[in-house]
C-alpha cells in the first residue's frame, strides 16, 4: 500500500562509512540540503563517518535514536547500500518514520536513489513528490535468546549451522499445523522485500512487496524435493531447529546471534511495517527488471534494448 505524504521539513541523516569516492558526491548532497533552510540532524554513526571523511558537520544536531520518539524527523536519509536500510530498520524499532536510501554502493533494491544526481530528485522529493511503500516486517518471539529490541527482521530471518560441517533439522509448523522438516544447512524465512536477497540467492522465488507472503527456502536441503514455499503473511511459525553442534546461528537481516541448540522460537508478522520512500514513477517490476537484467538475451547480440521486442531469427 502506497501514500502520497506533505513536503518534507525534517531529515535525519544516517550511514556507517564513507567512501572516498564518494565524498564530494555526500558533501555536494548536504551543501544542497543546507541550502533549503531545513531542520536537519544527524546518527552519532554518521556524524562519526563525515568526520572521518574530512566533512564538516558544524552546526548540524546529533539526534540520538532514543530521541525518535520525541522528535521524530519527516524522512531518514540513508547513505550506503541495502545494508544501510536494513540497519535503519532495526534502529528505528518499529518507529513509522519513513526513509529513503542514497544508494553509494553497488545493486541495491532499497537504496534505489543513485548518489550520482540524487540532489535533482531530492528537490521534488522535498516538496512532497515522491511516496511510501508499507513494507512487512517480521518478529521473533525467543525468550531464551538476548536478542534485545531488534528482534524485527525486514528482508528475513535464518537459522543455520554454525561451527560443523553437518546438517542441522529444522522442523516448521504454521498456526499448529506441521509443514515440513529439513535437512539443509539453514533455513531462510524471507518476507516479500527479502525475496530479492538472501533468499534469491538460495533459488527462492522473487515475490512482489505486495504480496501478503513470505518464503521458506532451505539452504543446501538435503531431499531433492524440498523447495521454496511460498505461504500467507499472516499467522505465526513455530520453528525448532537443532543439529550436532551445541549452538546454532539465528539472524535477522545484518544481524547474527549464537544461539544454544536446540532452539525454538516463533516467526510473526511485526506489528507496524517498514515505511520505504520511493520516487512516484518507481514500479517493482521494472526495478528488478533492470538490475536482474530480466529478458536479456545474449542471442541477440547486445543484448537487445529493455521493453523492446526482438523478432527471432530465421535459420
Amino acid at each position: 500500500m502506497d501514500f502520497h505524504p506533505a513536503p518534507i521539513q525534517s531529515l535525519l541523516l544516517h550511514g556507517s562509512v564513507i567512501a572516498e569516492g564518494d565524498v564530494s558526491a555526500v558533501a555536494e548532497m548536504i551543501d544542497f540540503l543546507r541550502s533549503r533552510n531545513l531542520t536537519l540532524s544527524l546518527t552519532e554513526g554518521f556524524q562519526e563517518a563525515m568526520t572521518a571523511a574530512g566533512l564538516n558537520a558544524d552546526g548540524i544536531q546529533v539526534l540520538p535514536a532514543k530521541a525518535l520518539d520525541d522528535a521524530p524527523p519527516d524522512i531518514i536519509l540513508t547513505f550506503g547500500g541495502d545494508g544501510t536500510v536494513l540497519e535503519t530498520a532495526a534502529m528505528l524499532e518499529g518507529r513509522p518514520v519513513p526513509v529513503l536510501g542514497i544508494n553509494t554502493g553497488r545493486l541495491g533494491f532499497l537504496s534505489h536513489l543513485s548518489i550520482a544526481g540524487a540532489s535533482e530528485a531530492l528537490e521534488s522529493i522535498l516538496a512532497g513528490g515522491y511516496k511510501v511503500e508499507s513494507r512487512a516486517m517480521l518478529a521473533v518471539d525467543f525468550p531464551e535468546a538476548d536478542l534485545g529490541p531488534h528482534f524485527r527482521a525486514l528482508n528475513e530471518i535464518t537459522v543455520h549451522r554454525r561451527d560443523v560441517a553437518s546438517m542441522i533439522r529444522v522442523s516448521v509448523h504454521r498456526n499448529g499445523v506441521f509443514v515440513n522438516r529439513y535437512w539443509s544447512d539453514g533455513l531462510i524465512v524471507s518476507t516479500a522485500t527479502g525475496s530479492t536477497a538472501y533468499s534469491l540467492s538460495c533459488g527462492g522465488p522473487i515475490i512482489h512487496p505486495d504480496s501478503n507472503a513470505i518464503v521458506l527456502n532451505p539452504i543446501a536441503p538435503h531431499n531433492l524435493h524440498d523447495r521454496p514455499v511460498v505461504i500467507p503473511l499472516d499467522g505465526t511459525l513455530e520453528i525448532a531447529a537443532e543439529g550436532r553442534d551445541e549452538h546454532l546461528m539465528l539472524t535477522l537481516d545484518t544481524r547474527s546471534h549464537t544461539v544454544s541448540a536446540p532452539a525454538c522460537f516463533k516467526v510473526r508478522p511485526a506489528d507496524r511495517p517498514f515505511l520505504l520512500v520511493q520516487l512516484p514513477e518507481v514500479d517493482f517490476i521494472e526495478t528488478v527488471r533492470r538490475k536482474l537484467h530480466l529478458g536479456l538475451d545474449a542471442r541477440e547480440g547486445d543484448f537487445g534494448q529493455p521493453g523492446q521486442e526482438t523478432r527471432p531469427s530465421s535459420r
